[in-house]
């Protein structure tokens, strides 16, 4: 009985921060290179965006593992844009669909078979803007 009631009040708590993206008032949007192609922002949010990738990042299991801003199992989106560019879309998106573990530890992303590489390169293209 213990048990079930410390895995009721856990899966509260995991439910609970999924919902939780705030950031700060005031923020501004930039470009953070001529060359990109995309706007950068740290004002986005999957939970509040209405474009297809959010609901992509959601229909998948994508916010099981990864948060905006904060690591949770894998790294926050943030991170991810951090390190990687607009060029490294088409690698990052086979990454998605594939799996694999390495790069930011020793934990595997899940494969993803059934995503299509046009919406994995959304999602990444999506993602890259949490800077």
């Amino acid at each position: 009985m213990l048990r079930l009631t410390l895995i009721i009040l856990c899966l509260s708590i995991i439910l609970t921060s999924c919902g939780s993206n705030t950031t700060p008032a005031g923020n501004v949007k930039t470009i953070a290179n001529p060359s990109d192609s995309i706007v950068k922002s740290d004002t986005i949010s999957v939970a509040t965006s209405s474009e297809r990738a959010a609901d992509l990042i959601v229909g998948n299991d994508c916010r099981n593992c990864h948060r905006e801003r904060e690591k949770l199992i894998g790294p926050a989106f943030s991170e991810i844009a951090r390190k990687y560019n607009l060029s490294d879309v088409d690698s990052l998106a086979a990454k998605v669909i594939r799996g694999g573990s390495g790069h930011w530890g020793q934990t595997a992303m899940a494969p993803h078979p059934a995503l299509s590489l046009d919406d994995a390169k959304e999602i990444v293209k999506f993602i890259l803007r949490f800077r």
